[in-house]
């Protein structure tokens, strides 16, 4: 009983030693497709999943919420985020720190303790003479490597902003396919400011609580490209219109007169 106990124990410690890592605990959906960034919802957002990015990372609770969706081509990752509930917009000295965005990219899902050349933070502050107000953050190669791939425009409303992004993966990591099952790491990340000064007032986020994913990749969630959804449509079979031949009604109707003078004629 003994041997058997031990060899039982020793099995499970092989399979607890070789046995994969468990996946992020945040995973989400990019949908295959193609959209023109101009602030704009097209129609082809509504093939794509919605999430959230509204966990609390740093500072104080305003009640702000973002839903948010992924699309992809053969050369970019599209990202568009609606946040409500952010009426002000202010600026700050540095993207961060002021009303606005953050996107981090680990395009190769390395999960490694350090950012890489196939790691990337883009930071887009609100700015009221300067809509470009963007920052990329990373290794000095990764920073090189992003120049040309990024375009991000922002549309405010009346309760908050609109925000829609394209990065061109592929320019940016050439050891990168873009293609149905690959996984990239991913963080949002959205920033409030509600009065004048330097430093921001909360900052909300998707897969990162601790905020920590500035300093290490493996924090980010892991987003799967799939593919387009079909959409199937039913094709209704044509009724054909019903036609009368005068000359079959009026045979009908002469046997029908038959009919009758006979039955008459037997009773």
């Amino acid at each position: 009983m003994k041997k058997f106990l031990s060899a039982l124990l020793c099995g499970l410690l092989v399979i607890l030693c070789v046995a994969p890592a468990a996946a992020s605990d945040y995973y989400a959906t990019a949908t295959n497709g193609t959209i023109v960034v101009d602030g704009q919802i097209d129609e082809a957002w509504a093939t794509a999943e919605a999430f959230t990015a509204n966990a609390l990372k740093d500072g104080t609770e305003e009640g702000i919420t973002t839903e948010w969706k992924a699309m992809w081509d053969n050369d970019n990752l599209y990202i568009l985020a609606v946040v409500t509930g952010d009426k002000d917009h202010f600026t700050s000295s540095q993207q961060s720190w002021g009303d606005g965005i953050e996107l981090y990219f680990d395009i190769l899902n390395s999960d490694a303790g350090d950012y890489a050349t196939d790691d990337a933070i883009i930071q887009f502050g609100w700015h009221k003479d300067d809509l470009a107000f963007t920052a990329f953050k990373g290794t000095e190669q990764g920073i090189v490597n992003s120049d040309g791939t990024y375009e991000i425009v922002c549309v405010e409303n009346d309760n908050g902003y609109i925000y829609e992004f394209s990065f061109n993966a592929v320019k940016f990591c050439k050891n990168f396919t873009m293609k149905e099952g690959a996984v990239v790491g991913f963080e949002i990340q959205v920033n409030s400011k509600n009065a004048e000064g330097d430093g921001r007032t909360s900052a909300y986020g998707w897969a990162d609580p601790d905020n920590a994913a500035w300093q290490y990749p493996y924090l980010m969630g892991d987003l799967e490209l799939v593919a387009a959804p079909v959409v199937e449509t039913v094709v209704e079979e044509a009724t054909a219109p019903q036609t009368f031949d005068m000359g079959v009604i009026a045979a009908v109707a002469a046997v029908v007169s038959a009919a009758g003078y006979v039955i008459s004629k037997k009773r």
